[in-house]
């Protein structure tokens, strides 16, 4: 994975951290005080402008937790 990628990102990810300001305060307080642990459901819901919906859903397994740990870091920076 090349990193001037992620470079090119941010401009965009500025524009949707202001475009939804409540989704990184959410994301913050599901990370914090070990909320999200092993077996942890994390479900997704996507819901179209025509109203059709899919979701999906993972159980975090031992070794999702470093992944999470590192998203976090990410986040909070």
């Amino acid at each position: 994975m090349n990193p001037l990628n992620f470079l090119q990102l941010k401009p965009s990810w500025e524009q949707f951290k202001s475009n939804h300001p409540k989704f990184l305060p959410f994301l913050k307080a599901a990370t914090e005080e070990r909320f999200i642990d092993q077996g942890t459901v994390i479900e997704i819901n996507v819901t179209n402008s025509a109203g059709k919906t899919i979701s999906s859903n993972v159980r975090l397994k031992a070794d999702d937790m470093e992944f999470l740990l590192a998203f976090k870091n990410i986040i909070n920076s």
